[in-house]
């Protein structure tokens, strides 16, 4: 598997390019209603790893938050004409043979942040300040974070109370006594996907979506020992078997145990 820092690594050059060109794109419109922009998603992570098609484009585009200023009424398509992919719900446009993918919001605040869901929270708080003037959004990140050094504790304490029910004699005497194996299965499976929620809270972070959560999950500090190892043979699973279901939830609350173990703020 090629990690998050391999791609990194790999990929420097061509972010640096990348963001060269955003920079670029961002110097040339009209920003006297914008208050605030951030470059957001796989560059801002430096691991924007595209495929490149035959005519000479990527497969891929540039993630950006772009926030208007207080009582603007100012529109996406104001500044930066029509939406030209109609079936991604954002603001995309293509310049230069570059596609930029754009959340076009009102001014991020705590109450606002406070509100997203974990996806949202995720993407805002990886960003990187692209454009502002006033200081604005660097002196709200502020307080956004102080909300959220406490959101994720509780955040955690939450996901393992789910977990620990998930598992528990009680939910699998249900199950067990019927023979529903499959069904014990996929609950040791949601245990384990708001597990990999935990090991972000645990290092700090919200927690990416469902259909990246574990990828990224290899690149935190805080981390199971040989987890590359465990998480794999946790995941691996024979639906119908009883003795399978054991192996597993064994393996996995290895994994809860580190983390309860290893929880501090």
């Amino acid at each position: 598997m090629k990690t998050k820092e391999t791609i990194i690594e790999q990929q420097k050059d061509f972010i640096q390019e990348m963001k060269d060109k955003t920079l670029s794109f961002i110097n040339s419109i009209d920003k006297s209603e914008i208050e605030t922009i951030l470059l957001s998603g796989s560059v801002a992570r430096r691991d924007y790893f595209p495929e490149k098609k035959e005519n000479g484009e990527y497969n891929g585009m540039v993630d950006l938050i772009v926030m208007r200023k207080n009582a603007s009424s100012v529109t996406a398509e104001d500044i930066f004409g029509a939406n030209q992919e109609s079936g991604i719900p954002f603001h995309c446009l293509k310049i230069d043979g570059v596609w930029f993918e754009i959340l076009f919001t009102d001014f991020i605040d705590k109450e606002k942040f406070s509100h997203f869901e974990e996806p949202r929270k995720f993407s805002v708080l990886e960003s990187q300040i692209l454009y502002d003037p006033n200081n604005s959004y660097k002196n709200e990140i502020e307080k956004i974070n102080h909300f959220a050094k406490d959101d994720l504790k509780n955040n955690l304490d939450n996901t393992l109370g789910y977990i620990h029910y998930l598992v528990s004699d009680y939910k699998k005497d249900r199950w067990y006594r019927r023979g529903a194996f499959i069904q014990l299965h996929e609950n040791l499976n949601t245990a384990i996907r708001a597990s990999v929620r935990a090991l972000f809270y645990l290092n700090g972070f919200y927690s990416p979506a469902e259909d990246r959560a574990i990828y990224y999950s290899h690149s935190l500090q805080k981390l199971p020992e040989n987890y590359a190892k465990s998480i794999v043979q946790v995941c691996n699973q024979n639906t119908d078997s009883e003795e399978d279901y054991f192996r597993r939830e064994k393996i996995f609350m290895g994994i809860v145990g580190f983390i309860e173990k290893s929880k501090s703020f």
